[in-house]
């Protein structure tokens, strides 16, 4: 009579068959994805990795389960763990240092003694890849991006990125998406990081400077690369604080954003009286918080697609702190995220109390408009801020 599997037998053959599904259904997606769709070599070669990483579960698994075959399926295993080492070291050869060279106008800087890991998967996936693959995947579960917004922001997007990889200074710096997915996944995302942006020709003397909070997709470093043109331009200095998925309404938001000025401040001659506060969607939350709490240390606001706290900027105290004071709005008017009446209503409260608000809607313009009329947004901060100082 045949001998019965002895239990422990089955448990490791479930086991192991419950591991490959895992890795099948994890890796298997994306890595096909990046190997038909991906934008760089580097994507591209994302993919092949992951498919070798699916082969070398099935035919560990194949092995553990088929005896009779395991010196054909060890050899196989050998190989393709080779092909996979051989392709991720290639990877990571790419991975950017994330230190720009001597005399770059960008930089990474920490407030909290936190520093740059060139080897975190958020750098060594090349960010336009993560914006890719999320822009492909984004329709699937967000119901207000529809495929076809999301393939016309890809080829907004994209080129973008392509243009500034041209840069061999932001090239190095790599992403600093890694606090993005650090939050997401609820582990701790606040290593006080943030771009510092300083003309190549700057002025002599103290500068005007803008501190730009970013919305709730986290830091792309392509915001940092749209203000850079503004910066050249405009003799401005940026800085950019990174805050996990952008979720300023929490109490620890305004302080990271403080932090990084007051950092910025012993690098950077900025002059503390021309200090301009800005905030892209949710970063928009941040920007009400801080003109509330520290109106003393912004001279003008700049609302871009913003989302807004209307329990802040419609009551007395913002309207007594901003009285007479220049604000700029800019969002589009089908924008389905934050729509434009809810916009117009904070812009019209402020009005009324006296603020100097311009607002500046554009039509047809939906949510995405610093990537999508990136030139007319700029332009118009560029003109705002001449009035302004």
């Amino acid at each position: 009579m045949p001998e019965k599997a002895s239990i422990p037998g089955e448990l490791l053959k479930f086991a192991l068959a419950a591991v490959y599904g895992v890795v099948l259904i994890a890796v298997a997606p994306p890595s096909v994805w990046l190997v038909l769709f991906a934008h760089t070599a580097v994507g591209r070669g994302l993919g092949v990795l992951g498919l070798l990483t699916i082969g070398i579960a099935a035919d560990l698994f194949v092995w553990f389960r088929r005896p009779v075959h395991k010196k054909l399926w060890g050899w196989g295993t050998v190989l393709l763990a080779l092909a996979w080492i051989g392709t991720g070291a290639m990877l990571l050869r790419e991975a950017p240092p994330g230190e720009a060279p001597p005399g770059s106008p960008v930089s990474h800087r920490f407030t909290s003694g936190g520093r740059f890991d060139p080897y975190c998967p958020a750098n060594v996936v090349p960010e336009v890849e993560q914006i890719n693959l999320a822009l492909a995947a984004a329709p699937l579960i967000d119901p207000i991006l529809t495929r076809e917004q999301a393939a016309r922001l890809r080829r907004v997007v994209l080129p973008i990125y392509d243009e500034m990889e041209r840069d061999a200074n932001f090239a190095a710096l790599g992403s600093a998406l890694g606090g993005l997915y650090a939050d997401l996944l609820g582990r701790p995302f606040d290593t006080g990081h943030y771009y510092l942006y300083v003309p190549r020709q700057l002025p002599t003397g103290p500068r005007p400077a803008v501190l730009f909070l970013h919305g709730s997709g986290g830091n792309f470093k392509a915001y940092t690369w749209l203000w850079s043109r503004l910066a050249e331009r405009e003799g401005l200095i940026v800085i950019a604080p990174s805050f996990g998925a952008g979720h300023w309404d929490r109490d620890a938001g305004p302080a990271a954003a403080l932090r990084a000025l007051d950092d910025a401040a012993r690098h950077a001659p900025i002059d503390p009286g021309r200090v301009y506060l800005a905030g892209l969607s949710n970063g928009g939350v941040g920007v009400c918080r801080l003109a509330a709490s520290h109106p003393d240390r912004f001279a003008g606001l700049i609302f871009l697609s913003p989302v807004m706290a209307p329990e802040i900027v419609d009551g007395k105290a913002f309207a007594a702190a901003w009285r007479g004071r220049p604000v700029l709005i800019l969002t589009g008017d089908a924008d389905r995220r934050v729509p434009v009446d809810s916009v117009r209503q904070r812009a019209a409260a402020m009005q009324a109390a006296g603020i100097d608000v311009r607002e500046v809607i554009y039509p047809g313009g939906d949510h995405f408009l610093f990537f999508s009329k990136r030139d007319e947004i700029l332009a118009n901060i560029s003109a705002w801020l001449n009035e302004a100082r």
